[in-house]
Formats: structure tokens, sequence, C-alpha cells
């Protein structure tokens, strides 16, 4: 399967939507792996420091979200065959005419499967592969700000106040150089 994985798509991205396509009807207890689903993809993205919006809202404001689309097929011999595919979409101008904006894919992934018809919660590993390694590329493209981000932890208290340690260094520093 065709995959878009230029990171630099990624940069600066810290919040985004989230669509999931509602899982085909073949899949027997739909609205429990539908579930499972959405809660899978939100705690990894939140893990990864992205802030997920409802899904009506980033789409109402035009921003960023992450598009997961999972077709399956109940092939009669004892397995299903699996589609999954993870993409991030942006709006984008077009070209030809700048007063047109509209959604496309800047970073995707898919794969495909088979599994046996007992082993359907395996497919939402696949998804989550896919997760993960949007997680990886948007932790490297956005290097810098964790790095900033952790630095300005260290160095607050829980209201975004220095904490004594550092104003002492600091103080201490000021007194050095002023000596």
């Amino acid at each position: 399967m065709n995959e878009i994985r230029d990171a630099r798509s990624l940069r600066q991205i810290r919040k985004l939507g989230v669509v999931i396509e509602t899982l085909p009807p073949e899949l027997g207890r739909r609205v429990l792996y539908q579930g499972r689903l959405r809660t899978q993809v939100q705690n990894r993205l939140s893990q990864a420091g992205i802030e997920v919006l409802p899904e009506q809202d980033a789409i109402n404001d035009g921003l960023p979200y992450l598009y997961v689309n999972l077709n399956i097929l109940n092939t009669s011999v004892g397995l299903y065959v699996f589609a999954t595919r993870v993409s991030l979409k942006q709006t984008m101008v077009s070209p030809r005419q700048p007063s047109v904006e509209l959604y496309t894919s800047t970073w995707e992934i898919g794969g495909v499967g088979t599994v046996g018809v007992n082993n359907l919660p395996a497919i939402l590993g696949s998804v989550r592969q896919h997760l993960d390694q949007f997680c990886q590329d948007h932790m490297a493209e956005n290097l810098d700000c964790y790095r900033v981000s952790a630095w300005i932890e260290r160095l607050t208290d829980s209201q975004g106040r220095l904490n004594n340690e550092f104003q002492q260094k600091l103080l201490a520093g000021q007194h050095a150089s002023n000596g």
C-alpha cells in the first residue's frame, strides 16, 4: 500500500481531531470494537502529548484530524481479510483556486492482513502499530518543542512560576556577575 511519510507535515501540530470510520457490520461486536479503537487512538495521542479535540470542532475550525479507516471482509473459510489506514488530514489551499481550501492527506500509513475469526482484536494491533509510527514521526519532527517543554517544566512549579531552586541559582549567578 502507498504511504505518505513526510514528517515535516507533523511540525507544530499540538492538537487535532480524530475521525474513525464506522466499523463494518461483518464485525460481530462492532460497537465494542469501535469504542476500543477510539479509546486506543485517543490514549496513544495523549501519551504523545497531542491534545485530542472533538471531531466536529476540529473540522469546523479547519484544524488537522487523524483519520482511521478499517475494512474487513469475511472469507467464509474462517478468516477475515483486513485493511487498515491511518492518515493525517490537513487543510491545503488549492494552487489553481487560492480561495478554495480542502482537506488532504499529508501523512499516511496502512497495511493489510488476515486473522482468524476468533482473533479479531489482533486487527486493533495493526492500527496500534500505525499510531505508534505516527507518534514516533511526530515526536522526531517536534523534538525541539518537546525539549523546550520539558526544560520549562523542570524550571517552573505547577502555577508556571519559576521554582525556588532555579530562582536561587539565577540570583547567585547575577550576584557573581555583579561582584
